[in-house]
């Protein structure tokens, strides 16, 4: 089986979706299986603007405090109320509330190294393990036989990494269980990690978004804290702390980064992760990925 998806760390490649990758041979019997994931800006379609627009809606509502959303009826409800009418050329939207997705395994496993740059996931046999390359390879003779560490291709492709997929919380639910709907929403704060860059909002009327180099992951600060920009966060909020890029250059997206300020930002904030871009000390936007981030921003 080939599976071909865009790179969208929520949905597609992040570590959880590894791990779930790392059962699809025991899960529906196949021999080999294969996950390829098109570069930035590719291979997305009406229904990504469609959900990323629900979500947004949402963290901006709940940011604005306009809305409390704790669990999935609670987002339900939030759309039904607000969303159903639209300001576009769709009639209308309609939603459905599944109450409960039956889960038989932990959904939670460790990290997995340099992440953004693996564009092939290939799970063979029963194996835990996963191979995982920088780009796919379907012209040479090993790869489409299933050796695929045979790849006669290796120096454009790169070479594969084994990887066994560990779980991190080993807890396997009972369907029949009462769980909180909260704890089982992947938040997109779980998959940001340090290194990344991440576009967040702002309240800022001369900004569509600011572009921070995150340093630190996400965490619950112990006390009331102050950062360098003289942003005062309470205790108990989750933040992220790094560094902003400033976008005051000839070229509207190119980023230069401000180095000798930290910046602590509420996890809630977050607006899309730029998995693709390399967080350097200057870097230069893909307009794509500026249209992606505007996407989720718009029809306030």
């Amino acid at each position: 089986m080939h599976e071909f998806t865009d790179g969208c760390a929520a949905q597609y490649k992040s570590r959880h979706c590894f791990g779930d990758i790392s059962q699809t041979c025991k899960d529906f019997g196949y021999s080999n299986f294969t996950r390829n994931y098109f570069e930035t800006a590719h291979a997305k379609g009406p229904q990504d603007a469609a959900g990323g627009l629900l979500k947004r809606q949402a963290d901006i509502a709940v940011l604005r405090g306009r809305a409390t959303i704790q669990n999935a009826f609670d987002l339900y409800n939030f759309a039904v109320m607000n969303m159903t009418h639209t300001k576009s050329v769709c009639k209308r939207r309609l939603f459905r509330f599944v109450e409960t997705i039956p889960r038989d395994k932990s959904i939670s496993y460790k990290p997995v190294s340099n992440i953004r740059l693996v564009h092939q996931v290939v799970v063979r046999d029963n194996r835990d393990e996963i191979l995982i390359r920088e780009l796919s390879c379907f012209s040479c003779d090993k790869c489409a036989s299933n050796f695929y560490e045979e790849c006669e291709n290796f120096s454009n492709t790169g070479s594969f990494t084994n990887v066994n997929m560990i779980v991190e919380t080993p807890t396997v639910l009972d369907n029949n269980e009462n769980t909180n709907p909260e704890t089982e929403r992947e938040e997109i704060s779980e998959l940001v990690s340090s290194g990344q860059v991440i576009a967040v909002y702002t309240d800022d009327p001369e900004s569509e978004y600011y572009l921070l180099k995150v340093k630190d992951c996400p965490h619950v600060l112990g006390v009331d804290t102050t950062d360098s920009w003289g942003s005062i966060l309470p205790t108990g909020t989750s933040v992220i702390t790094g560094l902003y890029y400033d976008n005051k250059t000839s070229s509207p997206l190119s980023y230069k980064l401000v180095s000798r300020k930290k910046a602590i930002v509420p996890t809630e904030s977050i607006i899309y992760i730029c998995s693709e871009i390399d967080a350097s000390r200057n870097i230069q936007l893909h307009e794509d990925i500026h249209l992606s981030i505007l996407q989720c921003l718009n029809e306030f």
